[in-house]
This record gives C-alpha cells, sequence and structure tokens, in this order.
C-alpha cells in the first residue's frame, strides 16, 4: 500500500499514513492537536526508492551523477558524503572520534608523567630522561 503524507491546516504537524489508492483522501487525525474537525492537507511528495537488491554487486561500477564517482560498494557513497562534509556523522561516528581522543589524551598524560619520573630519576639531565622515556627498539 502506499505511503501518503498529511499537514494539518491549524498547527502545521506533518504525518504519514499507510492508505490504499482508493482511501487515500481519507485525513487521518492530526497527531500534535488531535484536531478531527478539518481535513488534513494531502502533500505531494517524493516517491520512495529501495533498489531491488542492496547487494554490493548492484552498486559496484554504478557512477552517482551528484557525487562525480563511480561507486565501489553500497557504503562507498555514505563514506565520500562524510568526507566531503555532506550528511553529519552518526552518533556511533561522534562517540568513536571523542573515545579516540581522549585514548590519545591518556597516551600523553602517561608519557609526561613517565618522562617526569625519567628526569627525577636521571637527576635533571633532560637528554637522558628522553632517551630512557622513548628508548630505540
Amino acid at each position: 500500500m502506499p505511503l501518503y503524507e498529511y499537514q494539518c491546516p491549524i498547527c502545521a504537524t506533518r504525518t504519514e499514513a499507510v492508505r490504499s489508492y482508493t482511501r487515500r483522501d481519507a485525513s487521518p487525525i492530526c497527531p500534535g492537536c488531535r484536531s478531527y474537525d478539518l481535513a488534513m492537507d494531502r502533500l505531494v511528495s517524493a516517491p520512495a526508492f529501495t533498489p531491488s537488491s542492496w547487494g554490493d554487486s548492484k552498486w559496484a561500477g554504478k557512477y552517482d551523477k551528484g557525487l562525480g564517482v563511480t561507486l565501489k560498494d553500497k557504503n562507498h557513497r555514505e563514506r565520500i558524503m562524510k568526507a566531503r562534509g555532506l550528511v553529519e556523522d552518526t552518533a556511533y561516528d561522534q562517540q568513536n572520534r571523542l573515545d579516540q581522543s581522549m585514548s590519545a589524551h591518556g597516551d600523553h598524560e602517561r608519557t609526561v608523567k613517565r618522562y617526569e619520573h625519567n628526569l627525577r630519576e636521571a637527576n635533571g639531565d633532560k637528554g637522558l630522561a628522553i632517551a630512557n622515556t622513548f628508548p630505540q627498539e
């Protein structure tokens, strides 16, 4: 069944409803103001598009005109859009970046403490403290 989009003329709340083609003009009740006195306006919206198969073989080699690239797999387009700043990072990406930053900060603090300890052990000899902090492997 088709998915139709409606907008309330009172509070401008938008909602979607699955309706048969014969009932497409039947207005749903507004979820915002719960008004059913006025019919909600049916909006014109773009049709949904879902590829027939989500496999990589359907995406590989497809040219994306908007991005100007040939796609390699189904995630390639999303990666390019993120790299170009066209879509926001997901919460997972933001958390991952924060975790990496905190890890790097912790590593730095441990290195500084190790250097300060080695500096005390070397009686102020900075060269020896650096050599002990960053030993050659």
